[in-house]
Formats: C-alpha cells, structure tokens, sequence
C-alpha cells in the first residue's frame, strides 16, 4: 500500500463534506486546508531508486487523501497526474471525491486506450 497526495488543501462543496476528516485533520496540526497547493511529493509515483526500479511499489496507491483528487483548482495540475498513472500499470490508483459530477471532464482524452 502506497499513498500519494500531489497536492493538498479542500474547500468544501457539500453538506457531504460536514464530517470531512481533511479539515479536521488539518486544524488539529494548524494547517489552513483552504490553501490549495503541489507538495513535494507530486511525482512520487514516477521516481526511480538507483537502480532503476521506482520508489513507489506496485499495488494500491492511495491517492489525494489529503484532498480532492477532482478540486478545481488542481485542473491545471491534473494531466501531468493522468500521465503518472497512465505510466505505473502496475498500481491501482484509488481516490475518494465528492466532485464526481466533475470526473468526465477531468478524464484525459486517451481514457480508454
């Protein structure tokens, strides 16, 4: 199991979002979730150890648990992501939203190739 938050910080955008463990997590650590940024971590799942194997294993990533993997403001970061999980077929890329009215149009054009 692998986790992967390229970027973080929410807003909320539902009664949904009442109980979100994000913002609760964030204020117990003095975090301002409503700061919507990269981390350091964006590429983590194409990076590569010595020897050429990548850092990250195989399996289930967890993905943008620190977030909204389809937030609005991450659209410009969002293709670049689509390409690292396009590369890693050998992880399962797995993300909770609440903006799933918005995955057709964060999807990249090659979806289903």
């Amino acid at each position: 199991m692998a986790m992967w938050n390229p970027w973080r910080g929410c807003k909320k955008c539902s009664d949904g979002c009442l109980y979100c463990y994000i913002h609760k997590g964030d204020a117990k650590r003095g975090v301002d979730t409503s700061i919507i940024e990269k981390t350091k971590d964006f590429a983590k799942p194409i990076e590569h150890l010595k020897n050429g194997n990548y850092k990250m294993k195989s399996g289930i990533v967890y993905t943008c648990f620190s977030t909204d993997f389809l937030i609005e403001e991450a659209d410009a970061w969002r293709p670049e992501c689509w390409k690292m999980i396009k590369e890693r077929k050998d992880c399962t890329f797995l993300f909770l939203t609440k903006r799933i009215d918005r995955f057709m149009d964060c999807i990249p054009d090659d979806w289903d190739d």
